[in-house]
């Protein structure tokens, strides 16, 4: 199932002319592949090939294999993106990166679980869990924030996540 607050944000931008979207850790491309039928060209970028063979060959997508974790620089263009969207994902040691990738005027919306979402389920792990406000912390001193939330989500399951959504100012 899709990200329905992604898809909301997205909706909002009222999408008029074909925009470049990342899915950063595309994984099965439950959020890339409908976004395909929105007037947006899609880059997913994900560590296992077999994912992304399951939807390489869609139109108006592109997909890039790559271990995101690695210290090799990452294989995406600087200031080429419109949006770039993180679901489920962290790993801290490059996170700022993201910034550079987005063109100016361009969105980050972020979603992933927090502190507190152990009791729940996985992950359970604290370095893959959010501190409070750390996705704040991480990026509006270079993005606008837009929106922000920390707390639980409920769904088919109970999850406590933080969501944010970002612009990149003008130079």
């Amino acid at each position: 199932m899709h990200s329905e607050w992604i898809f909301n944000q997205i909706d909002a931008l009222e999408i008029k002319e074909k925009i470049n979207l990342l899915d950063f850790a595309s994984g099965n491309g439950r959020n890339c592949i409908p976004l395909t039928k929105k007037n947006i060209i899609v880059t997913a970028i994900d560590k296992d090939q077999e994912k992304l063979n399951k939807y390489k060959s869609l139109k108006n997508i592109n997909t890039i294999c790559f271990d995101l974790e690695t210290k090799e620089e990452w294989p995406l263009a600087k200031e080429y993106y419109d949006v770039i969207i993180v679901v489920n994902y962290l790993h801290r040691p490059k996170i700022k990166n993201l910034i550079n990738l987005l063109k100016n005027d361009g969105f980050l919306l972020y979603e992933t679980f927090s502190l507190g979402n152990e009791k729940y389920g996985s992950p359970k792990n604290p370095n893959f869990l959010l501190k409070d406000r750390e996705l704040l912390d991480i990026f509006s001193h270079e993005l606008l924030p837009l929106s922000f939330y920390d707390g639980k989500i409920k769904g088919k399951d109970i999850s406590i996540k933080q969501r944010a959504s970002f612009k990149k100012r003008r130079l």
